[in-house]
């Protein structure tokens, strides 16, 4: 069973398994065509919670009603491979840019439990920041 944990700058640590994701929180589809480098365009449906709500249950270490402070906030998500990226908490913030980022817990109609979620930013041209089999997501601040 795949876990990953919510950790850093938050209230207190938060694991979880992909079936926690798809019980605990709504689920949202995103279907994305990203524009591959090597393989032309890519079609998939991804279903999930969106990742503020996640991170919203480890207790984000910030003062929400301050747009300022929460502006100053980072996102690093990393995954069973080592891949990562790093998202702005502007970026998901519904008084900024209100991104629906997801932490998959379904590609394509099948069940990711065994792989482990996977990020899934729709506004992305490119998959790049797409983290498969995710296993740790860090809030910290920008210094």
């Amino acid at each position: 069973m795949s876990r990953l944990v919510v950790m850093g700058t938050v209230d207190q640590q938060v694991r979880l398994t992909v079936a926690d994701l798809r019980h605990r929180w709504p689920a949202r589809e995103a279907a994305v065509t990203f524009h591959c480098a090597t393989s032309g365009p890519r079609h998939h449906t991804f279903r999930g919670p969106l990742l503020r709500e996640v991170i919203a249950a480890a207790g984000p270490g910030f003062d929400a009603s301050g747009r300022r402070n929460r502006s100053r906030f980072l996102l690093q998500v990393t995954g069973e491979d080592g891949h990562g990226t790093v998202l702005s908490w502007a970026e998901i913030d519904e008084d900024f840019g209100n991104a629906p980022v997801l932490l998959a817990t379904e590609l394509d109609g099948r069940e990711l439990d065994a792989q482990g979620s996977q990020l899934v930013v729709p506004t992305d041209r490119c998959g790049a920041r797409y983290v498969s089999g995710i296993r740790r997501i860090t809030l910290g601040t920008a210094r």
